[in-house]
C-alpha cells in the first residue's frame, strides 16, 4: 500500500509539472528561510550556555533609585563587593570580578601586537569552562606577574615555542610570566578576550579609588544552589545597606542569570525588559510568517486542483479504501513534497551560508550530525507537511464516491471560499513583513541623519599613549604642519559613547538627597572646537585664559541642576572645584535607544587617553600617511591603530543594520513566495474558467472587460489583505519603535506605499495568466461542446 501510495505521489507530481514546481520552490524557499533564522536565533539564544553549571552563573547588576523613583541600572559593581561576598554570604561558591583591560601592546623580542583583555580574579577559569591548553593559570590572589593567553597569541608571539614560562612586555613597561594557554574563545561566549591578566593588578592601579563609591567593573557569582538566587539576593543588599553610608541607601543589587545578559541588556525599573532578544523575538515571527505563506501556497494548489482528482478519490472508496487511508496518502504527499523541498533547503544554506554569516556578522556552522538540528530539520519537514496537507487531505477524503462517479462533484470542488480566505490572510502577512521593513529601513536613515550634536566627519581617533601622552604638545604642533590636518586635540573618552558615568557632581543648591549622575568627559583645551560641538553661552576652554580649574556643562546638564546663570557658577567634579565657563549644546553620547544625558566637560590638559584629528574629507589617505609617520616617530614599538568617529557611531547601530538587511531580505523570499502562489491560483482560475471566458467572447466581450473581470478578483483580495495588514503592522512597529527614545514616525504615506506595492505585485503577477486566457480563441475551449 506505501509503495502504491508513493507511486501515485510520484506521478502526480510528475504529470502536473507548473503545479509540482510552485510547491517545491515556494516551500524550499520558505523552509531555507526559515533554516537561516533558526541557526540565527539559535546561535543568538545558545550563547553563554557552553560553560559548566551555567544555570549556577549570575551577573550582579546595580540598581541606583534617584530623581524620585527613576532606577538606574548599571551592569558593573563597586571594586570591595566581591571580597565582602566572599566572606560573608554563604551559599556562593565563588565571586569573580572582570574589567577590560582595552587594547594593550604586547611585546617579544622583536615582535609587537595590539591586543585586548580582561584583568579578572583567581577564579576565573574555575567559574567559566574555557578549556585551558597548557599550563595552569594563576590562583593567588596576591599574584601580580602572571598572564595567561589565547593560543592565537602564544602563536604570534612565540611561534612553535614552548610559552610556558616566557616572559612578556606590555605597554613597553610592565613584565608577565605566561603561566597558562586557553583555546581561543569564540563566538559562542559574550566575553571575548586574547590575555587574562591578575585583577589585582587593575586594583593596585585605581588606588584609593578602589571604594564602594566607584562603580567600574562587572562580577559574577556562583551559587551552590539556584533556586535560593533571591534569598542570597536579599542577604547581600542587607549585608551591603549595613556598612554602606547613607549616601548609598539607594543601591540595590539584582543577580540576572548570565546565560541572560547578553539578550537582556535593557532595563527598566531595575528589571530587564529587553535588548537582542526583541530582535529575536521578531525573526522568529518572520520565520513562521514565512512557513505559513509557503504552506498556504501549497494548500491552495492542492485544493483547486482537486476536481482532478475527485474521481481517483471516488474509486479508492468503492474498491474499500478507508478515509483514514486516503488522509494518510494525502499528507504522505504532501511531507513527500516538504522533504523535497528541505533537501532542496538545506543545498541553498550549505550554499549561501558563508554570505549569511558574513550579513550577520557571526561564525555559524551547520552540520547534519548535529543532534539539535537534525531534529529541528526533521520536525520542520513533519510539520510543513501535515500543516500543508491536512486541509486537502480531510476535504478530498470527505467526497461520496456516488456523487463524484456522476460527475456531481467537479462542479463544487476546491474549496473556493477557503482558497480566498488563505490569499487574503497570505498578502496581509506579506504587507506586514513590508510595512516593517520600511519601518526599519526608515529608523536606520533616521538615526543616520539625525544631528547628534557633533560633527562626526572626517575626525579620526587613536591612543595617546606612551611618548605621545607624555609630549602631546609636540606631537600637537608637529600633526597641524600635515598636509590636511585641521585641528588636534585629546579627550579620555570618545562623544560616540561616553562611558563614565557618576553622581560626584556638586553644585549651589544641590539637594542633600539628590542623586542625579552626570557623564564627564576629561578634555584638552581644543577638543570640543575639534569635534564641532555649538556654544550656546559663554566661551570654550582657551590657554589665553590661564584655564585650570575650569567646566563647561551641556543643556540638560543645566536643566538638571536648575542654573539660572550657570556661566561663572562654582561647581565641583571628583572633589575638584571649579568654574563653569560656557554652556554647549546636547549631543548624544550613546545610541539613540536612550535620551541625551547631562554631561560634565573637565579640563584636564595633563591626562592621557585618545587622541582626535579633525582632518580635510578631500584629504584623507594624505592624513593618515602623515599622521602614522609622525605616530611611529614618536612611538615607534607601537603599531598606528586608529579609527575614524564616523565608523565608531555606525557600529552602535550594527544590529539594525543586520536587522534591516535580514528582513529585507526576508520580505523580498516573502513576496517572491506569495506571488508564485498567486501565479498558480490564477493559472487553475484561468484553466477552470476557460469555457465561461470563451462564452463570454462569442457573446462580444472585449478582451479589456475580461481581463478587468478576472483581474478585479484577485485585486478585492488584495485591498482586504492591505486592511486587515497594515493596521496590524502599525502596531507592531508602534511596538518596536518605543525601543528608541528618539526615532522616526509612523506616517500614513508608508503604510498607503505598501498597500500599492502589494496591489502592484498582485496584478503583475496574474497579468500574463488572465491576458493569455483573454486572447484565446473560443473556438478551442468551445469545439466539444
Amino acid at each position: 500500500m506505501i509503495r502504491n501510495f508513493f507511486t501515485v505521489a510520484i506521478r502526480n507530481f510528475l504529470r502536473q509539472k507548473l503545479y509540482s514546481f510552485i510547491n517545491v520552490f515556494g516551500l524550499a524557499s520558505g523552509l531555507s528561510c526559515a533554516l537561516f533564522i533558526y541557526l540565527w536565533v539559535h546561535d543568538e539564544t545558545s550563547k553563554d550556555t557552553f560553560h559548566a553549571d551555567s544555570e549556577k552563573i549570575f551577573s550582579v547588576i546595580a540598581n541606583l533609585e534617584f530623581n524620585k523613583g527613576e532606577i538606574l541600572t548599571w551592569p558593573i559593581t563597586p571594586g570591595p563587593l566581591a571580597e565582602d561576598i566572599r566572606d560573608n554570604i554563604p551559599g556562593v561558591e565563588m565571586a569573580v570580578r572582570t574589567m577590560t583591560t582595552g587594547n594593550q601592546l604586547f611585546q617579544y623580542e622583536d615582535e609587537g601586537f595590539m591586543e585586548n583583555g580582561y584583568y579578572a580574579d583567581p577564579d576565573f577559569f574555575k567559574l567559566f569552562s574555557f578549556r585551558i591548553l597548557k599550563g595552569k593559570p594563576n590562583t593567588d590572589s596576591t599574584d601580580i606577574t602572571s598572564i595567561s593567553v589565547s593560543n592565537t597569541l602564544a602563536k604570534k608571539l612565540f611561534g612553535d615555542e614552548d610559552p610556558i614560562g616566557k616572559v612578556v612586555k606590555v605597554n613597553n613597561r610592565t613584565d608577565y610570566t605566561v603561566t597558562a594557554v586557553f583555546a581561543d574563545v569564540k563566538g559562542e561566549s559574550s566575553l571575548q578576550f586574547s590575555y587574562v591578566l591578575p585583577f589585582e593588578v587593575y586594583k593596585k592601579s585605581r588606588g584609593d579609588g578602589f571604594n564602594w563609591g566607584n562603580y567600574d567593573h562587572p562580577l559574577y557569582l556562583k551559587l551552590s544552589d539556584a533556586s535560593q538566587v533571591e534569598a542570597i539576593n536579599a542577604r547581600i543588599n542587607d549585608r551591603v545597606i549595613n556598612i554602606s553610608d547613607k549616601d548609598r541607601d539607594n543601591v540595590r543589587f539584582y543577580m540576572q542569570p548570565f546565560t541572560e545578559t547578553y539578550l537582556y541588556s535593557q532595563f527598566e525599573n531595575g528589571k530587564p525588559v529587553g535588548g537582542r532578544i526583541k530582535y529575536v523575538r521578531i525573526f522568529s515571527i518572520v520565520a513562521v510568517f514565512i512557513l505559513v505563506i509557503a504552506c498556504i501556497n501549497f494548500m491552495n494548489m492542492a485544493t483547486a486542483k482537486a476536481a482532478n482528482r475527485a474521481k481517483e478519490v471516488g474509486v479508492r472508496k468503492v474498491v474499500g479504501a478507508q478515509r483514514k487511508s486516503l488522509i494518510f496518502q494525502f499528507i504522505a504527499e504532501s511531507t513527500m513534497i516538504s522533504l523535497l523541498s528541505m533537501i532542496l533547503a538545506l543545498a541553498v544554506v550549505y550554499l549561501l551560508l558563508p554570505m549569511f554569516n558574513t550579513l550577520v556578522s557571526k561564525q555559524i556552522t551547520v552540520s547534519i550530525a548535529d543532534a539539535a538540528f537534525l531534529s529541528m530539520v526533521l520536525l520542520i519537514i513533519v510539520v510543513t507537511g501535515f500543516l500543508a496537507g491536512s486541509y486537502p487531505a480531510f476535504y478530498l477524503s470527505s467526497y461520496q464516491p456516488v456523487q463524484v462517479l456522476k460527475g456531481g462533484a467537479s462542479q463544487n470542488v476546491g474549496g473556493a471560499s477557503l482558497r480566498k480566505a488563505l490569499v487574503v490572510f497570505q498578502f496581509a502577512l506579506t504587507v506586514i513583513l513590508i510595512a516593517s521593513s520600511l519601518v526599519v529601513y526608515n529608523q536606520i536613515e533616521f538615526i543616520r541623519n539625525k544631528n547628534v550634536g557633533y560633527d562626526r566627519q572626517s575626525v579620526l581617533s587613536f591612543s595617546a599613549r606612551g611618548n605621545l601622552g607624555k609630549d602631546f604638545e609636540t606631537f600637537k604642533n608637529e600633526a597641524l604642519m600635515l598636509p590636511g590636518i585641521v585641528k588636534v586635540s585629546k579627550a579620555n573618552n570618545s562623544l560616540v559613547q561616553v562611558e563614565n558615568q557618576n553622581g560626584s557632581v556638586g553644585w549651589p543648591g544641590k539637594p542633600d538627597n539628590s542623586q542625579i549622575f552626570f557623564r564627564t568627559v576629561v578634555v584638552d583645551y581644543d577638543f570640543l572646537e575639534t569635534m564641532g560641538l555649538e556654544l550656546q553661552e559663554g566661551r570654550f576652554f582657551k590657554k589665553e585664559f590661564n584655564d585650570t580649574s575650569t567646566f563647561i556643562l551641556t543643556q540638560r546638564a543645566v536643566e538638571v541642576m536648575g542654573l539660572q546663570e550657570p556661566v561663572g557658577t562654582q561647581i565641583t567634579q571628583w572633589g575638584n572645584p571649579g568654574k563653569v565657563i560656557g554652556v554647549v549644546s546636547d549631543f548624544h553620547s550613546r545610541s539613540m535607544h536612550e535620551a541625551v544625558d547631562p554631561i560634565v566637560f573637565m579640563l584636564k590638559p595633563e591626562w592621557t587617553g585618545m587622541a582626535f584629528v579633525r582632518f580635510e574629507g578631500t584629504k584623507t589617505k594624505e592624513a593618515v600617511e602623515g599622521l602614522e609617520k609622525l605616530y611611529k616617530k614618536f612611538n615607534p614599538q607601537y603599531p598606528f591603530t586608529y579609527s575614524f568617529v564616523e565608523d565608531d557611531f555606525e557600529k552602535l547601530y550594527s544590529n539594525e543594520k543586520i536587522t534591516g538587511s535580514l528582513a529585507l531580505g526576508f520580505t523580498v523570499m516573502a513576496i517572491i513566495i506569495s506571488g508564485l502562489g498567486l501565479l498558480g491560483l490564477a493559472a487553475y482560475t484561468a484553466e477552470r474558467r476557460r469555457k465561461e471566458i470563451s462564452i463570454r467572447k462569442t457573446l462580444g466581450a472585449s478582451v479589456a472587460g475580461i481581463v478587468s473581470m478576472m483581474s478585479g478578483d484577485f485585486m478585492k483580495l488584495s485591498i482586504i489583505a492591505a486592511v486587515i495588514g497594515c493596521p496590524v503592522a502599525y502596531y507592531l512597529m508602534q511596538k518596536f519603535l518605543e525601543g528608541y527614545a528618539y526615532h522616526t514616525d509612523l506616517r500614513w504615506e508608508l503604510f498607503a506605499a505598501t498597500a500599492l506595492c502589494v496591489l502592484i505585485i498582485s496584478l503583475l503577477t496574474i497579468m500574463f495568466q488572465v491576458i493569455k486566457a483573454a486572447i484565446a480563441n473560443p473556438v478551442d475551449a468551445l469545439r466539444n461542446e
